[in-house]
């Protein structure tokens, strides 16, 4: 399994839960696997903290590159996926099916419609997909640094 560590500050601690703020380095590649935009230079991710680590401590995350990947390529990918169907079901109907005059119509319609049916389906469903990527993130070692 692909890995990555990067090296934070704890911002905040909530019960079992640390706030990591990691800075973007030179070494970071733009991979976007921990969430991180291509825009931004700072990004605060929640960690499971069984080091117990405190506010101000640097701490070494374990970033498992591939579900992180995952998660966003479905993110992403889902509502691309729906716009083309819903785009492909307007034109369907508007031009095969003749219930519309013009195709161009539904067809923008029924994509934006469907593409904000995927968002929604990700919403409904992201508690059963966080439980199977809820490992991405993991503490393993605190301030030896």
């Amino acid at each position: 399994m692909e890995q990555m560590q990067e090296l934070g500050q704890v911002v905040d601690v909530r019960g079992g839960t640390a706030y990591v703020k990691f800075t973007r380095t030179s070494a970071c590649g733009r991979c976007q696997a921990c969430g991180m935009l291509a825009s931004q230079n700072e990004i605060v991710i929640e960690v499971p903290n069984e080091l117990g680590a405190s506010v101000g401590d640097m701490v070494a995350v374990s970033i498992r590159s591939k579900k992180a990947l995952g998660a966003s390529a479905l993110a992403y990918a889902f509502p691309l996926v729906m716009l083309i169907i819903g785009v492909a079901l307007g034109w369907l109907l508007g031009s095969a099916w003749g219930v519309f005059a013009e195709p161009q119509m539904p067809a923008a319609l029924f994509g934006l419609g469907f593409a904000a049916l995927s968002f929604v389906l990700l919403k409904i469903a992201a508690p059963l997909y966080n439980k199977k990527v809820s490992n991405v993130y993991k503490m393993v070692d605190k301030d030896k640094f």
